[in-house]
């Protein structure tokens, strides 16, 4: 071989190291970085976050924090309920990291511009009574009349000669807040109720338990706690289903939030990328609502 094949030979292997160690660098500061929920993945977390808030975003968020804890032993996710308007209030107090809510923030609870809300998911507020109610569909003024008390037998609306139990949620929810204002016309200067007689329940289980108890009964819940207990039904025709929120022909649908105050950081903000992320997004969040990307 001669000198100047040697040195050709020498030039090519310092290529070739140089070129690794700069494919090296590049993997180390991608995965360093934190611009988005798959890139968060890749980074361990330790520390606690508190979460409160909607019972309709409890679901999701404490199957968030099992995934995100398997990852990260080192952080510690504690989840619990209480309705939007706790998790709002406590996240503004600074009671907690992350407040859960299933409806906007309102101008007042938020007028010093600090909470940061960001959208998770588009859920559907189903219409439900007991499987033995025959009933399969209930035109918008009949829901509001029945849930106002102007219509208080099932036999007005297609159903046995009955009367009919009305069940809804505390007024602490955020899903309530929406059936009111959406079904029922609730405005701050027009004020709407539900009829004196109804049952309030203080989370989507428990109203679904009770409506799942009483074949009379009538109420709402998220669509993420339908199961075979209960039976959904029509509204104006419309079922609830993905396609018909998406198209905006099914009314009763609104955004999942998680709220913070200021810019979420550390693991907090690990948390929040981790349920953006495609993998629990596709994986979770789509099993039973709209993942954001879908919805947007």
């Amino acid at each position: 071989m001669t000198s100047k094949t040697k040195g050709f030979l020498g030039i090519a292997a310092l290529l070739v190291v140089l070129l690794a160690s700069l494919a090296s660098a590049g993997c180390g500061n991608k995965k360093e970085g934190s611009g988005g929920g798959e890139a968060a993945q890749t980074q361990k977390y330790s520390g606690t976050v508190k979460c409160s808030g909607s019972t309709t975003v409890l679901p999701l968020a404490q199957e968030a924090a099992d995934r995100f804890m398997e990852a990260n032993p080192d952080a510690n996710i504690e989840v619990q309920g209480g309705g939007s308007s706790v998790g709002i209030t406590q996240v503004k107090d600074g009671v907690v990291d992350i407040g859960m809510s299933s409806r906007d923030i309102k101008q007042e609870e938020n007028a010093d511009g600090a909470l940061m809300p960001q959208k998770i998911a588009l859920d559907i507020i189903s219409v439900v009574v007991h499987p033995s109610n025959k009933v399969e569909n209930l035109t918008a003024e009949q829901v509001k009349d029945i849930f106002t008390g102007k219509i208080t037998n099932w036999k007005d609306v297609g159903g046995e000669d009955a009367e009919i139990i009305v069940v809804v949620r505390d007024k602490a929810s955020g899903t309530r807040e929406m059936f009111d204002e959406k079904a029922l016309g609730h405005k701050k200067d027009n004020p709407v109720e539900p009829v004196s007689s109804a049952i309030e329940c203080n989370s989507n289980g428990v109203l679904r338990e009770t409506v799942a108890s009483k074949p009379k009964a009538i109420g709402y819940v998220s669509k993420g706690y339908v199961n075979n207990s209960i039976k959904e039904v029509k509204y104006n025709g419309v079922a609830p289903t993905v396609q018909t929120a998406k198209d905006k022909t099914y009314p009763l649908a609104r955004y999942l939030y998680l709220i913070t105050k200021g810019q979420p950081s550390g693991a907090a903000k690990g948390f929040i990328d981790f349920v953006l992320s495609d993998a629990f997004q596709n994986d979770v969040v789509a099993k039973e609502y709209i993942p954001i990307k879908q919805a947007q």
